[in-house]
């Protein structure tokens, strides 16, 4: 087949190669310069299933009722009348009776995405930066009780965690602040991080190696589905006086973030997609051979304010402050105060922060927390798109099995509850 893959960021990526590595001939359209250059650009790169199904800035371990009683929903969710519906949709989403559903099936699809990752990095021989292990710390007594909750679900999910001790967080993590106010930590030795932006572009690689024509700077201005779907192009930086052409398909995969709306939309393919911001620092570490061990040496995880700090090859990323929908000035600034004093309570003097790089992204966000991969009840139209902070876990998966259901092969997982139908 002849398809038409809308976006290259993380999961357009994959999905372009998947595809060409099962014998189609794959066109990538992406308004921007480049792969990975927006939601897949900087943020934290956590990897592993067990963060993606309890650390994602929307997560919820526990009865929802009483959290919201004890006020304890995601700062995440905003109070903006214009995101009512989709906060009341994600309140339905995690009542109790389905939280653990939803949860065995996104750790599901992460565990699998991991393991087709690791397959590409052998098979392919990808380097990229990586880093094995996750701490969780708390700081009261009270926050070591929540933690035993998530270690007991995370535990229902076999992922490997045990409790640590002050002392044995320091022995993981030997650049961590002794003075820090730290009363207990859960190491998950088997998640991690890694840089999806160099992924990306290694994956960009070999998708051309298997043919793939990759046209950036072009803007999918509309989707015209059938049995041959067809996409009106422009080029996204000459202006709206240049002429659109078209362009005929055998299939067309829309996995362009937040811009999926005004592509789906006409087609009566209505999508809750909510953007979720997320901001990250990074800088570089101050590393000399009197502190071989500043920084983190792989990942530390603060739940309190959601942030997260990881080690970046010779750099240092923080990593937080996800809003749903949008985001004033004062907010951005309180975020970005918040990354720099996580900084110094945790690897204090570490980093040198005035050659700091501030990013932020836009993640399309599903009220469930889940993906929808597969046929979008359009013709020709098929989707891969919501993945939310936690694209990069999900991409390798999501991209085989799209690849496999446009193949007419049944994938290897179960792909219940990730299908368009569930919004029917």
């Amino acid at each position: 087949m002849r398809v038409a893959v809308v976006g290259a960021g993380i999961v357009g990526v994959t999905s372009a190669y998947e595809l060409a590595a099962a014998g189609h001939e794959v066109t990538v359209f992406e308004q921007g310069g480049s792969v990975a250059a927006e939601a897949s650009f900087a943020h934290a790169g956590l990897d592993g299933p067990a963060c993606a199904a309890a650390f994602s800035p929307l997560a919820v371990t526990g009865d929802l009722l009483g959290l919201t009683f004890r006020g304890r929903l995601p700062q995440a969710l905003s109070a903006h009348p214009a995101d009512c519906a989709w906060t009341l949709r994600w309140l339905s989403a995690n009542r109790s009776s389905v939280q653990q559903i939803n949860r065995q099936r996104l750790h599901g699809l992460a565990r699998y995405s991991r393991a087709r990752a690791a397959v590409l990095a052998q098979t392919l021989h990808l380097d990229f930066e990586r880093s094995n292990g996750v701490l969780v710390v708390s700081r009261t007594a009270v926050e070591s009780r929540r933690l035993q909750l998530v270690q007991l679900a995370l535990e229902e999910l076999g992922v490997r965690c045990r409790q640590l001790s002050p002392e044995q967080c320091l022995s993981v993590e030997p650049g961590l602040n002794a003075d820090a106010a730290l009363h207990a930590g859960l190491h998950l030795p088997d998640e991690g991080a890694s840089n999806c932006r160099e992924f990306a572009h290694l994956m960009r690689q070999q998708a051309q190696r298997h043919g793939t024509k990759f046209q950036f700077n072009t803007q999918v201005l509309a989707i015209h589905p059938g049995s041959q779907p067809e996409l009106t192009l422009a080029a996204a930086d000459k202006g709206p006086d240049v002429r659109s052409i078209r362009d005929r398909f055998d299939a067309v995969v829309v996995c362009a973030a937040m811009g999926s709306r005004r592509l789906l939309s006409p087609l009566g393919v209505k999508l809750p997609l909510m953007g979720v911001i997320g901001h990250s620092v990074t800088a570089p570490l101050r590393l000399d051979e009197v502190h071989p061990h500043i920084g983190p040496c792989s990942v530390l995880l603060d739940p309190r304010h959601l942030v997260t700090i990881s080690r970046a090859g010779a750099r240092v990323r923080v990593s937080g402050g996800a809003r749903v929908g949008s985001e004033s000035r004062s907010a951005m600034a309180t975020t970005l105060r918040r990354l720099y004093l996580a900084l110094d309570e945790w690897f204090p003097g570490s980093a040198r922060v005035g050659q700091a790089r501030h990013w932020q992204g836009t993640s399309p966000t599903l009220p469930d927390g889940l993906p929808v991969i597969g046929p979008s009840g359009v013709e020709g139209v098929w989707l891969n798109l919501g993945h939310a902070s936690i694209g990069w876990t999900l991409s390798c998966g999501s991209a085989q099995v799209l690849a496999s259901m446009m193949g007419g092969v049944p994938p290897e997982i179960d792909t219940g509850g990730l299908g368009f139908d569930r919004f029917r």
